[in-house]
């Protein structure tokens, strides 16, 4: 309903209206139609926008209203304009959202309601969208189109979103397909698979609790044993795809007419992909291994062959060739797909993609495959020189030349700016000329406490006499934080940094810091000799062995520069 202002005889204005988210190894061979444009028979449902000239950005307008009881923290978007990998932050844009209170003549009435609006920027093609206050997602993987106008309600108090703008129907229909999927969650058993010595099942009570409970309405608990029985239920769920995906279907046959048949079949592809996905990640994560190394020869062919069926089923549904290079549903699928063909058939990931697809939907999936998989392969120069020889568009080119600099040693590091305990910057470039362990972790983070009393500091104290300098920056934002847990996280006697801000989303993103704590060695010139040291030993002795044989010339000549 519009708002509707009326001003009365006796000066008096009244308003009517309403207020307004353990697998198998993979090596290499992995481990372990034409669009049309109907843009004109739908009016006001547009297709992707296209820029005027070429390299305009595409800005996407939000404007939003939020009733907030709770303040439970600040206001955020996350862009990612090309999805390619969830361990990965390549190109995402992270906003921050300052809302306002509105005023009568803008027609926000509500002293309650906050507004906010922004721009984001996309490519010519649709990216995905996440809100947040604080850490809690309102919105998640929103499917966001390039040229848009969205007006966003988030009324907190009442559990209510609501969408509004030219585009509307697309993120309603994406709203009422996630809360199905959390229906389909929230009203399906949850699974348990343990054999039955374990002792969930075997302790006192336990067998009678299950059985009390069995066949009540509410939540259900369903126990399969590791192997077929958990893999049978694991296939059935797949043969009876239509049926589980019946009301998904019955939600984009509702929005169909309301939408453009591009957005119709992205959010098609999406709905698709992910059951599909969910299964055959399931499968290759948690079962493979146990097909191949406990069957006996026969059963594990009559399941490769029930798979391989659901392999070709898979391989093929059908979706616009805009589909396949937007959806992340559809490229984790065919991610899925590839690899366990390639295990199957003993066969190279990329010689697959390259017999299975072109151009850029090839540059695509050999992105998100080394994105996904880089780090559990040996040889890795190797791999990713082959790869970039067969990757040709952009951004996915690009992708796998950041993975290049973040995985080959060789380029001196890249210079940030660093806060030192007394308050006082210092840049990168300004290490000393000497090789120095660069200790990277957050102080909360229990792993980086551990590793850093058991191995990093002990390795330090060893090598300090003949020439290796330790420092450690924190990824802490919270200042006090990081001084209060020097002692525990690391130690005084060494030079401590704090790095912050632009400079660490800068760090993060270039040299793919996912994980703490993370140790380089950088040697005299700057130049990183190794982006971790971790994987170098799993005890002091072994980790002290093997540096002083790789790192044997950075031993040799000492250096008394200090900071």
């Amino acid at each position: 309903m519009k708002k509707i202002l009326f001003t009365c005889f006796l000066a008096l204005l009244c308003l009517v209206g309403s207020e307004f988210t353990c697998w198998s190894q993979v090596v290499d061979s992995p481990p372990g139609n034409g669009l049309v444009d109907a843009s004109s028979l739908h009016p006001g449902r547009e297709e992707y926008s296209t820029p005027a000239q070429k390299g305009e950005e595409n800005y996407t307008l939000i404007y939003g209203e939020i009733i907030n009881p709770d303040s439970l923290g600040p206001l955020s978007l996350k862009i990612t304009p090309y999805y390619i990998s969830p361990r990965t932050t390549f190109l995402q844009e992270e906003l921050l959202l300052d809302p306002i209170n509105g005023e009568f003549y803008d027609g926000v009435v509500n002293p309650r309601t906050r507004k906010f609006d922004t721009r984001i920027s996309l490519s010519d093609r649709p990216g995905y969208l996440s809100l947040f206050l604080g850490n809690r997602p309102l919105l998640e993987d929103y499917l966001v189109l390039p040229g848009d106008s969205i007006k966003l309600k988030l009324d907190l108090s009442k559990n209510a979103i609501i969408f509004a703008g030219k585009n509307q129907d697309f993120y309603e229909a994406q709203f009422a397909l996630k809360r199905l999927d959390q229906r389909r969650e929230f009203d399906s058993p949850r699974q348990l698979i343990i054999p039955e010595t374990s002792s969930l099942l075997t302790r006192p009570g336990s067998r009678e609790k299950i059985d009390y409970f069995r066949g009540k309405f509410g939540a259900e608990l369903l126990i399969l044993k590791p192997g077929k029985e958990s893999l049978h239920y694991l296939i059935a769920q797949a043969d009876q795809a239509e049926d589980i995906l019946k009301p998904k279907l019955e939600i984009l046959d509702f929005y169909q007419p309301k939408l453009s048949p591009k957005n119709w079949d992205l959010l098609r592809a999406e709905v698709y992909g992910n059951f599909y996905y969910s299964i055959l990640s399931t499968f290759r994560k948690f079962h493979y291994p146990y097909v191949e190394n406990k069957f006996s020869a026969k059963d594990r062919e009559r399941y490769r062959q029930r798979l391989t069926e659901l392999l070709t089923r898979v391989g093929n549904l059908e979706f616009d060739s805009q589909s396949k290079l937007i959806s992340a549903a559809f490229l984790d699928l065919e991610l899925e797909r590839l690899i366990l063909n390639a295990l199957w058939k003993n066969r190279s990931f990329l010689e697959l993609v390259q017999e299975n697809h072109s151009g850029e939907l090839a540059d695509r999936l050999q992105a998100a495959y080394l994105s996904n998989y880089l780090a559990s392969h040996t040889g890795q120069e190797e791999i990713l020189l082959n790869y970039l020889s067969k990757t040709e568009s952009s951004p996915w080119k690009d992708r796998i030349e950041n993975l290049k600099r973040a995985t080959i040693p060789g380029e001196p590091i890249e210079d940030a700016q660093l806060i030192s305990m007394s308050g006082d910057t210092l840049n990168v470039s300004d290490l000393p000329n000497q090789p120095t362990l660069v200790y990277f972790y957050f102080s909360t983070c229990a792993h980086s406490a551990s590793y850093f009393k058991n191995y990093l500091f002990p390795l330090y104290q060893e090598l300090e006499a003949e020439g290796i300098k330790l420092i450690a920056i924190s990824v802490d934002e919270d200042s006090d934080l990081w001084k209060e847990r020097i002692f525990k996280y690391s130690d005084p006697s060494i030079p401590n940094f704090n790095l912050r801000g632009l400079s660490k989303e800068r760090w993060k993103e270039l040299y793919e810091i996912t994980s703490f704590p993370r140790v380089m060695l950088l040697d005299r010139d700057s130049r990183i000799l190794s982006f971790d040291i971790k994987p170098l030993g799993e005890t002091q002795k072994e980790l002290l062995q093997e540096f002083r044989k790789k790192f044997n010339d950075e031993l040799s000549t000492k250096t008394n520069t200090s900071l």
